[in-house]
Order: C-alpha cells, then structure tokens, then sequence
C-alpha cells in the first residue's frame, strides 16, 4: 500500500541588483568675463597683480582668451576651451576669471586635483569669492572628499547667504556622509530660495526616500518632472519611491515609462523586471531582464532572477543556463547553486541537484531554505536515511513547518521506521489538524504497528478532510 506523497514546492526569490545612484546634480558656474581696459598689452603684466581683486585687467589679449574659452566650453568643445584659460594665464598667471573656469573645464574633464589647485589659487587672490568656494565644493565632491566639499560650500554660503547652488551641493556633501537630516534642512532651503529648483527637488526627494519619507519623495519627484517631463533620472527615482511604498502597480507603469524615455537605463529595466515578476507576469519579468543583459551582459544577479522567472514558467532548462551564466560571474554562490539544484530536481538529476544543495550549504551552512530542498532530492535519490537526517536538520531552524514533518515521517515510513514515523506524523498533525495526507498515511504506519483500530480512525478522519481519501482495501470492520 502506498503512501500519499507530496511535491513540496522549492521556494524561490529575486535578487536586487545594484541600486540606482541618486541623481545628485550641482552646479558648476563660469567666472564673470573679465572686461579688458584699453591700455597698452606691453604695460598689462605690471597691472595685473594689482587688478586681480578688482576684475580689471589692463591685458586685452588675455581677457579675449579668457571670453573665448568660455565660448568654446558652452559649445562642447572642453579641450579647445581648456587650452584658450591656459593661454590667457600664461599672459596673466594671477587671473582669477581665467583659474576658475580652467577648473570649471578640468572638473568636466575628471580633471580635479589640477582643478582644486587652481581654485585654490584663484581663492588665494580672491578670497571672497562665493562662486569659487561652491566650484571648489563640486571638485571635492567628485573626489569624495566630503567634509572638504561640506567645508567648501559652507564657506561659500557664509559669504552669499542667497546661493540656492551652494545649498543644494552642501545638501550632497551631508547627504555622502549620512547625515540625512542636515541634508534635508539645506536641500530645503535651495527650494526656499528658487522655488522651482528641479536639481533640488529631486535631490531632496532622494533624501526623504532614505529617510523613508516615501509620500513626500513621491510629491517632490511629481513637482519636479511637472517642470521638467524629460528628466529621466528623475522618472526612475519616482518608480523606485512608489516601489519603496509598496505602490506597485504605480511603480511598475512608472518604471514602462522610465524605459521608454531611455531604453538603455539597465536599472529601470531591471527594477521593472522584479516588480513584474513579484506580480507573476513572468513573461514580462524576462523580456525586462533580457533587456537588461543587452545593455549590461555581464551585470550580477541579472542572470539569477531571469532564471527564476524561467524557473516558474517550468522552464527549467532554460533556469538552469540561466543559472550557470551566474555562477560563471560569481563562481560559487549559494544563491545561484541552490536555483541550478532546484532546476535539476525538476529534470530529475537528483544527483546534480544534491551536489549542488552541499555546495551552497558549505557556503551558506544551515540555510533552512536548502537543506529542506535537500531532503527533498535525497527522499527522491531514495536515500531516505539521508533525507530523515536532513529533514531532521531543517526542523531545527523551523520546528512548526507541518509540511516538513510530514514529509520526515514519510521518509521514516519508507525506511520501515514506523514507530518514528508515527511521531512524526502525529508532529505535523498537532501543527496542523486539518492536514487529511498526514491523518492519512499516519493510519498507514499504524498498520505496520498492527494498530489497525488506531489506524481505522486515523482514515475515517482523513476521509472527513478529504472525501478522495478512502481506506485501503482489506481493513477488518
């Protein structure tokens, strides 16, 4: 006679891949052009040192470098713009219009010890300068040197109290270094001063999300692309916020509409993938991820949860290349050992799929998760002393899974252990009174106890839960 037997489904998850950056804009600004005074060029070096506070240059030549170097930058031409600041600083070394914007033009380049360098000089001559102090904050930014950045824009803020740029970067320099709050305070007050500042909405609304604050990122991120539709960065920060919310079905239309303004953000479509697998559209869920991999072939973690997303639609083959491919990027994962184990238990590789349980369990020992997946592969390996010993095991971690104990008294029963078979069935019962399969196949053990009054009640109950549940032939009336 036959026990009844239950496929004990293999619990699966996603992965989050890396999270999305903030969009932390701040401002960079040209020096004012300096206005060039109609004197002799032979005479201007004399003056210049003189001058230099007051924006006055007797070098005409210089200034018009200087003028045509901030033409160039605007027009995107960095590298011509960066060699016309150096020419006018060969006529005039102590130009402060012409140090910023060389900085101004090395920082876009990534050039940012050279900048701060010349910031710091033009500083030197200018030490008043509001505008400089805020360009010196960004240069200390991009080199993550916060509390420099902080200090920078600090300074520029005490000598222009009304500079919504300076607050906004001082709001990225608290913000890198975890203090969200002051962060907020400053974002805040860039808003105050321009109150449709689009940098620092979106920026303040990274802020309140970590702080989670999620309704008012919400709000801001709305305000924000009210102003500006096209700002994409923004789009997908407003679909992480109402993911965040749990607002899921706003979040995943946000997401649709992040990837069609910039079809090559890989997080979006990523973020995209994983809201719509957690809704079950796994269909969906892999053409979102196979747009990632298109963008980002070699991304972790993108290869995982398409193969779980392959993994539910029973497409198991296509799970485990899946599988594979993440374990060629990240060589022994548990995560993606344990989905290729769960793929070959599928396909009845009982044998890969063991190997592969012991595997993710040397690297993550005592994941509840595996070993009862383990146990499964073992009891259908028929290596049911193994699998009685794991199950055994995972009971450990989590002594009120009913199905577990169930299916422990099944591989004891099946092993002739009926006496330990019986307590476990009775186990799962107590857990779980309604469950008719253990009612049932605990009357089975009890036949081999040759308890079979015992055992006729246990069937006249299984029958009552589940009326396709009739005792086996033969039972003496």
């Amino acid at each position: 006679m036959a026990l009844i037997r239950r496929s004990y489904p293999v619990l699966e998850w996603l992965r989050a891949g890396a999270a999305r950056a903030a969009m932390v804009a701040v401002s960079l600004f040209f020096s004012s052009q300096a206005i060039a005074q109609s004197k002799s060029e032979s005479k201007a070096q004399s003056k210049a040192d003189a001058q230099a506070e007051t924006g006055g240059y007797s070098d005409a030549k210089a200034v018009q470098l200087n003028n045509e170097g901030m033409q160039l930058y605007q027009n995107g031409k960095i590298d011509d713009a960066i060699a016309k600041f150096r020419q006018a600083l060969e006529r005039v070394p102590k130009f402060p219009e012409a140090l910023d914007n060389l900085a101004l033009a090395l920082e876009s380049k990534g050039g940012d010890d050279e900048a701060i360098t010349d910031l710091q000089q033009s500083l030197s001559l200018r030490p008043s300068d509001a505008l400089a102090y805020s360009n010196l904050g960004l240069a200390y930014l991009h080199k993550r040197q916060y509390d420099d950045a902080a200090a920078a824009y600090q300074k520029a803020i005490d000598l222009r109290s009304d500079f919504p740029e300076a607050y906004n970067g001082l709001g990225a320099a608290l913000m890198a270094t975890g203090k969200s709050k002051e962060a907020i305070a400053a974002y805040r007050r860039a808003i105050e001063l321009r109150p449709n500042y689009v940098d620092a909405m979106n920026n303040l609304g990274v802020a309140l999300q970590h702080d989670h604050q999620y309704d008012a990122a919400i709000d801001l991120y709305q305000k924000a692309l009210a102003l500006h539709p096209k700002a994409k960065d923004i789009q997908a920060n407003l679909a992480s916020a109402l993911s965040d919310a749990g607002r899921n079905d706003e979040a995943r239309a946000a997401y649709e509409r992040a990837v069609q303004a910039d079809p090559g953000d890989a997080v979006a479509w990523h973020q995209l993938g994983q809201l719509q697998f957690a809704g079950g559209h796994y269909e969906s869920a892999i053409t979102s991820f196979e747009k990632t991999l298109q963008i980002n072939p070699n991304q972790p973690d993108i290869d995982f949860n398409l193969g779980n997303a392959y993994y539910q639609l029973g497409r198991y083959q296509e799970a485990e290349a899946s599988y594979e491919k993440e374990l060629t990027l990240k060589p022994g994962d548990p995560d993606a050992l344990h989905g290729r184990g769960n793929a070959y238990f599928r396909q009845d590789n009982f044998d890969g799929a063991i190997a592969d349980y012991q595997a993710a369990l040397a690297a993550k020992p005592n994941n509840p998760d595996v070993l009862l997946s383990l146990g499964h592969a073992q009891y259908s390996n028929k290596d049911l002393v193994a699998a009685a010993d794991t199950f055994r095991k995972y009971l450990q971690h989590r002594p009120d899974d009913a199905e577990a104990q169930f299916n422990l008294g099944n591989a004891l029963y099946n092993h002739g252990d009926y006496a330990q078979a019986i307590d476990a069935y009775r186990e799962s019962i107590r857990l779980q009174p309604d469950l008719a399969r253990a009612h049932y196949n605990l009357g089975m053990a009890l036949i081999g106890q040759k308890d079979l009054k015992a055992a006729k009640l246990e069937f006249t109950e299984a029958a009552k839960l589940d009326s396709s549940l009739t005792p086996p032939a033969g039972l003496p009336k």
